[in-house]
């Protein structure tokens, strides 16, 4: 009796003392991040039989669980992924929020700063002290544009850094997770290993807020395999992959995770990779590049706008102006704007023309050669494939080159594309960034205050809205001489032409047509006769008598001749009976004498001054001076020069009708005081001349900010909502996993008591065992 109950005592005793040490270790990891309540779970021993009864033999500890319900733990895994990813895109937005209020707006002050000092300078065009101020702020501008892309592109590098480091740090735990499936695999009932579980469950949730992570078990194994973002695999079993960084192709400051498996690096999907991964190449790709792009469009647009006008006008020596901040279509520029791939033979240039259709974001032009002919497809910013209307691709196949393409206020020249030529089957993706670095490319190209460009000719070219025909008439040159000043109308004419010839007459005379008579009604060939009696007479090609006007004013067949008419003229009646005065006769013809005149019609061009209506002399094709130009106009440009210049001043395409004219308004090339300019600079700052007439150059950084401002607001919401998620989360897992201090202390206090009572028991026994020992 006395050794079952013993037997009793040291069951009891020994289950006491595993509670003491399961309670125990749960009070000491109260504070343990990751630590799952372990309990014990204890059973009575199997009952024996004695004396037809049975009779309990005591307790055993069956096993030790852990407190753990695995839908929540993945609840707070996912929490923890959301709350991470939140959190990191709320701290950079703060940053970047920071950047439009403080670094963009001293940007946007510098403009509306030098605008100011154009308008001082506008009061006072001739003022050194104020051209010098008007440099000055452009200067400023000009840096300010320069420190904003230095700002943005250090945060971007920032961003790379970082993720330098989180790769790092996942690269370790995903090493760690596969040590502890080593270790589960290893361990004798490595499934009842809990603090280690515990551990493996902190991992990831620690690897959740770099990543979305998935945990799939294996069967019939206790190594889990761990995914990460869209379905790639960071450890399987007991092996672990590796991140890293890799640069872009063909942009190579578009770093990309890739995963490492051996010796293959393949690139991750950065959108679906989730975590605070996630939220950095969505901030760095979405928000700082797009905020670069519109920095690039601000500084193209203002720099370019500024310096048409001011090349448009004349400086304060009279000079044509030239640019006051970085030509954005230098020869460099061109090419800047074209990544290729390393090695590339693609020579293509990218030409800013139209500011107010430019887009910000990147172009992909994908080129592939099939041994004949070029074909390429070309995709807007949004990633769309841009198509033609009817649906076919947006730049024609081609066997030749260059080509020429425009799209969004761009022109696309490509020169050479993968070589001359490519290889049979080849093909090549390119991406074009027209914005990316426009702000860090502007810069102050003007030293000499005098350069500035305040006066501008103004020259004004208009079609009289009833013409009949199509023409353009445009001017070649926006600076003409201070001579051509004045108004000017140009006419499309149909007017005759006369040509005086004679058959080998054996007299002296000089027979000669008169230019520009208004003979149109007089069309035909002609013979003009003098007889041995000295008299004139004028037949057509019929040899019909042609009446001619006498010094009287009489119609007559015959004059005398000598001509006794002013000028020695000729003058006959034209079919519809007006007088023409057609040639001149001088003395000296004998008799028998003959002489032609052929008269047909012709569309012409002549300059009227309406100033002064008078015709202007214009120089033809070879160099002479005449007062009409065979229309259309025969020289290659289709130019008008007026004599006396060099250079052409207007040119006039073809497809005029007869009757149809243009007027032209040509100012003076310098003018003291001349503001114009100027003045046109000053509508620069509020004209909606960018973003297809919707936006000012300033109205672009209020669309910037205002997007920032509104991503910022909204992920500080979105971080406040993944916080409550999260805390529930937490809660959840720490209602079935905590640990309960005062609930422990009770277990401690209740095993403790149970301990001694089994002391107890014991020290029964071996008293009635001693007992019975001293009876014997």
């Amino acid at each position: 009796m006395a050794s079952d109950l013993m037997q009793l005592g040291i069951s009891g005793l020994r289950t006491s003392q595993k509670q003491l040490d399961v309670t125990s270790h749960n009070i000491s990891n109260v504070h343990t991040p990751g630590y799952s309540r372990q309990v014990v779970d204890q059973k009575a021993a199997d009952a024996q039989w004695s004396g037809g009864n049975y009779y309990g033999s005591g307790a055993y500890i069956d096993s030790v669980n852990r407190a753990y319900d695995q839908f929540a733990a993945r609840e707070l895994t996912l929490s923890t992924t959301q709350l991470e990813e939140s959190n990191v895109r709320q701290q950079h937005m703060m940053m970047l929020d920071d950047f439009t209020s403080k670094s963009a707006v001293n940007t946007v002050n510098s403009m509306n700063d030098f605008y100011n000092s154009v308008r001082s300078l506008s009061d006072h065009p001739n003022d050194l002290g104020s051209r010098q101020t008007v440099l000055e702020s452009a200067n400023q501008a000009a840096n300010s544009f320069n420190n904003s892309y230095e700002t943005l592109t250090n945060i971007r590098r920032d961003v790379n850094e970082q993720l330098d480091v989180t790769l790092e740090r996942v690269n370790a735990l995903g090493q760690e997770l596969a040590a502890i499936n080593t270790s589960l695999q290893e361990l004798p009932d490595g499934d009842k290993n809990h603090d280690l579980l515990d551990k493996q469950r902190g991992l990831i949730n620690e690897l959740a807020k770099y990543t979305k992570v998935t945990v799939l078990a294996d069967k019939g194994s206790l190594a889990d395999k761990v995914i990460i973002g869209s379905g790639d695999t960071l450890v399987s079993g007991v092996e672990s992959s590796q991140l890293k960084m890799v640069s872009g192709d063909p942009d190579l400051e578009d770093k990309q995770i890739a995963i490492v498996n051996g010796n293959q690096a393949k690139a991750i999907k950065s959108d679906h990779i989730g975590g605070g991964l996630g939220a950095m190449l969505s901030i760095r790709d979405d928000v700082i590049d797009k905020s670069l792009d519109e920095m690039g469009r601000m500084a193209i647009g203002f720099s370019k706008q500024i310096n048409d006008l001011q090349q448009s006008g004349t400086d304060l020596t009279g000079a044509m102006g030239s640019a006051l901040f970085t030509d954005v279509n230098s020869p460099t520029l061109l090419k800047e704007r074209v990544l290729k791939p390393l090695g590339s033979q693609t020579d293509i240039d990218v030409k800013i023309d139209d500011v107010n259709a430019l887009k910000a974001g990147d172009y992909k032009l994908t080129t592939s050669f099939d041994g004949t002919d070029y074909s390429f497809r070309l995709f807007d910013p949004a990633g769309n494939e841009m198509k033609q209307a009817d649906g076919s691709a947006y730049i024609a196949a081609t066997d030749t080159l260059p080509l020429e393409v425009n799209v969004d206020g761009l022109t696309l020249t490509m020169n050479t594309v993968m070589g001359t030529p490519p290889a049979t089957g080849q093909s090549e993706t390119v991406i074009i960034q027209p914005m990316r670095r426009g702000a860090a490319n502007i810069g102050v190209e003007m030293n000499d205050p005098r350069g500035l460009a305040g006066h501008r000719q103004t020259n004004l070219v208009e079609a009289n809205p009833n013409n009949t025909g199509t023409a353009q008439l445009s001017q070649t040159s926006q600076q003409t001489p201070d001579a051509l000043a004045g108004t000017y109308q140009i006419d499309i004419i149909n007017s005759a032409d006369l040509v005086a010839g004679n058959t080998g007459n054996s007299g002296t005379a000089t027979f000669e047509a008169i230019s520009g008579a208004a003979a149109e009604n007089a069309v035909g060939n002609y013979t003009i006769t003098v007889n041995a009696a000295n008299k004139l007479s004028m037949a057509d090609d019929s040899g019909n008598a042609v009446k001619l006007i006498d010094d009287t004013g009489a119609e007559v067949t015959e004059l005398d001749y000598p001509l006794t008419t002013t000028g020695n003229t000729l003058t006959m009646v034209a079919s519809d009976g007006s007088q023409v005065s057609v040639a001149t006769l001088s003395n000296g013809a004998a008799a028998n004498d003959e002489f032609t005149l052929a008269i047909t019609t012709s569309d012409k061009l002549t300059v009227r001054n309406t100033q002064t209506n008078t015709l202007m002399d214009l120089k033809d094709d070879a160099g002479n001076t005449v007062q009409a130009l065979a229309y259309p106009l025969t020289n290659a440009n289709k130019e008008i020069t007026f004599a006396g210049q060099t250079n052409p001043t207007l040119s006039l395409s073809d497809d005029a009708n007869v009757g149809d004219n243009f007027s032209v308004t040509l100012g003076r090339s310098s003018a003291v005081g001349g503001n114009t300019n100027f003045l046109a600079m000053q509508q620069i700052q509020h004209e909606k001349t960018m973003n297809e007439g919707k936006s000012s150059v300033i109205d672009l950084f209020e669309g910037l900010a205002t997007d920032i401002g509104m991503q910022k607001s909204n992920a500080d919401k979105t971080a406040e909502v993944n916080q409550l998620d999260f805390d529930a989360a937490s809660e959840r897992v720490s209602n079935i996993s905590g640990v309960n201090l005062d609930e422990e202390a009770a277990n401690l206090m209740k095993f403790q008591q149970s301990y001694m009572a089994s002391s107890r028991i014991m020290s029964v026994a071996k008293e009635t065992f001693d007992t019975l020992m001293r009876a014997v």
